[in-house]
This record gives C-alpha cells, structure tokens and sequence, in this order.
C-alpha cells in the first residue's frame, strides 16, 4: 500500500498509510514564535558582548535562551505522529521514534496540562512495559479521532471501579440510590468547604479585619475538615488525585495553614521560636497520623505521609503563635531602646525595619518591621519602647511602640 509522509492531513486520500499529522498549527506559531524570541536575545546578547557591554557568566543568559529558542523550532519541525494501518509511531525531538501495534496497547490515558495543551499516554498489555506519553500538540481529523476513540479509555475505566468500589459501601446508605445520594452530599460539603477556605485565605492575605475573627475562622476551617475527614472513614479524599472519585478536601486541609504561617512570620515578633517549632513539629505528626487514619488512600505510598508531614506543618506554626500572641492577657515588661538605623525593604512585601541594640532577652542587635505608621514617627536615635510578654503557651513575644 502507497505510503507518503509528506502529505498535509487535508490532502491525503482513505488509504494512504502511514498518515503523518505534525503539530497544529497554533502550536508551530507558538513554537516558533519562542523560537524567534529566544534567537533575538542571542544575537543582541552576542551584540552586547562584542560592544563590552557584557562579559563573562552574564553572556550565558542570552545565549540560553537562544539555545531554548532554537530547541523550541527544532521540536516543531521534528515533532509528528504517525498513524500506521496497524498501529502508531512517535517522533519527537532528542528521542528514537517510538512505535507500538494496536495489539500492544491496553489504552490510553489523557492528562490535562497548562495551557490547554495534553499529554496522551498509550498504556502496552505487557506487565512491566513502560507506556507511550507524548504531548499530544498534533492536528487532528476523522481519522485519528476515530482510531483514539477505538482504544480503551483507561480514565473512565478508572473513575467507573473507583466509583462502584465506593457505592458497595454500607456506610454511604442502605441501597445505591441512597449511597449515591449521600455521595453527592458530600460533594457539596466538600466544595462549600473549599469555598470558603479560599475566602478566607484571600481575607486573611488582603485586609485581615477584625483580625481575631480572621484569623479564628482560618484556625477553624482545617480542623472542621479533619473532624470530616475523620468522621467520614474513607469518604473524603485528603490527596486529590487525577480520577479521584471522592470529594476532594485537600485546599480546606493545607490552604489556611499557609496562610496563618504568613501573618505569624509577618506579624508577630516572638523569642522562643524554638519552642513553638517544638509544638509545631509534635502537632504537625499528629494532624498527619489522624489524616492518614481518616483516609486510607494515603497509607498506598509510602512517601505520601511526608509529603502530608510538610504540606500541613504550616498549619500548626501559623496557629499556634497565633494563640500564643492573641490570648495572652499577661502584663507587659517594657525596655526603652535607641534606634540605631533605619530603612524601607520593598518587594513582595514591604517592611518598615528599624534596627534596634540588645535589650532583654535578645542577645543581639536585630530589624524589627514596625510598619509605616511608627517608622514615620521615629528618627535614628530616638528612643523607642519593646513591650515584651510572657505568651499565652509560654512563648514570649514582642512589639515596637512609641514610649509613654
């Protein structure tokens, strides 16, 4: 049977094998777009570089993106499917082609990636065998929609055992229709929860006011989801996987913890940080042993509990010097301290640092972020006041203020 590679996917005729689709035009302009942007920055960087204006490890960056750029060209004009009569072939840049009958493949799988791009992934029969992935960038049409559409599709195959493995449960009701039911229920908990998290992460982060109340309902919402999680034995999904089945509750879990460890780091001055990492690191194991209890699906790998560990740790250390600092109710003890130095940090955030001598507790001379109101109103040498307390937990801690 004729076969001609060169031709473009409009002109081929039923019958000609093997059909070659390369990549859709939208993704050559972008490809190749890069491409050219990368290869301009070398030329100007080379430019530069023979004018003086740039020497040694600088003239590294330009020529990088030049080399990217012209690796961006390369992997468009080199980058093609070919569908065989009998099967596919893959040719990508820096890699053998890669080829597989249509007896070989089990399925397939298909990933969502940024961008709206996908990556295609052909899983072989045999036990063992790495699969096919490719970044699915090529044209499309009947013909190679329709052989896709002949193969498996593995995702479905998955979200529908997934499914039924949890519709068996009793816990979820006395029949299926009962089960599924309580099974969309907790979807709506499950989003109403993310929801929120969100809010209040976005109150927390841009204009956390009345700040207890913000920062309560931050502490609030991770435990209310572990008191779910807990209670639902196996219905919520901590871990929100691709073809996950079960309400996911990973952002009310992890998403308020970063954002109370960022007001502890930006708001709080406390001494004995070695204590509440102490607390930290104790409280962090237990919130990740009572997760891993609540959903099973976390004890499969064995690195999913660290992982668990780290993303949660935020949580604790962001809570706890929290109520370490807004429910103590203790006097203050008050030094009087000279500024020896003043300045303004600007990037993400903005700090209004004065530098202050030892005082008290602190050994050393250290910048403490005062904010806009008070640096304004202090100059170098004037006399500022640290109000130092006990802690609510034992953790003493600290403001700037003017003196009385």
């Amino acid at each position: 049977m004729r076969s001609d590679r060169n031709l473009g996917t409009l002109d081929r005729r039923d019958g000609v094998w093997p059909r070659t689709y390369r990549f859709a035009r939208r993704w050559r302009l972008l490809f190749h777009g890069l491409g050219a942007l990368g290869l301009a920055a070398a030329v100007a960087g080379s430019i530069a570089a023979l004018r003086g204006a740039l020497t040694g490890p600088v003239l590294i960056v330009p020529l990088g993106f030049g080399a990217l750029g012209a690796a961006a060209v390369a992997a468009a004009q080199r980058g093609r499917l070919l569908l065989h009569a009998d099967g596919v072939e893959v040719i990508e840049l820096g890699r053998s082609p890669r080829r597989l009958r249509n007896d070989q493949i089990a399925g397939r799988r298909t990933i969502p990636l940024q961008y709206g791009m996908e990556k295609l992934v052909l899983e072989r029969r045999e036990r063992g065998e790495k699969p096919v992935s490719m970044g699915f960038l090529f044209e499309r049409d009947a013909t190679l929609d329709a052989w896709l559409e002949s193969l498996p599709d593995l995702d479905v195959a998955d979200r529908a055992s997934a499914e039924a493995a949890l519709l068996a449960s009793a816990e979820l009701g006395p029949d299926e229709e009962a089960r599924r039911a309580s099974l969309a229920g907790s979807h709506r908990v499950a989003k109403v929860l993310k929801g929120a998290a969100l809010a209040a992460g976005g109150w927390g982060l841009l204009f956390p006011r009345p700040y207890p109340v913000a920062i309560a309902v931050l502490a609030a919402i991770p435990l209310a989801t572990l008191a779910l999680v807990l209670a639902g034995r196996g219905r919520y999904a901590v871990e929100e996987r691709r073809n996950e089945v079960r309400p996911g509750v990973g952002v009310p879990i992890f998403a308020p913890g970063v954002v109370l460890m960022l007001r502890a780091l930006l708001d709080y001055e406390v001494v004995d940080v070695a204590r509440v990492l102490g607390w930290t690191a104790a409280a962090a194991v237990a919130l990740t042993a009572l997760l891993v209890r609540g959903d099973a699906a976390l004890r499969r790998r064995w690195y999913v509990p660290a992982l668990v560990l780290a993303l949660v740790a935020p949580y604790p250390w962001g809570a706890l010097n929290a109520a370490d600092v807004l429910l103590d109710r203790a006097p203050a003890e008050v030094h009087e301290v000279p500024v020896l130095h003043k300045h303004v940090s600007s990037g993400k955030h903005t700090s209004y640092d004065l530098r202050l001598p030892p005082w008290g507790p602190i050994g050393a001379a250290q910048e403490v972020d005062v904010g806009r109101e008070l640096y304004g109103q202090v100059e170098v040498g004037d006399l500022v006041c640290t109000h130092l307390r006990p802690g609510a937990l034992g953790a003493r801690w600290f403001v700037v203020d003017l003196c009385d």
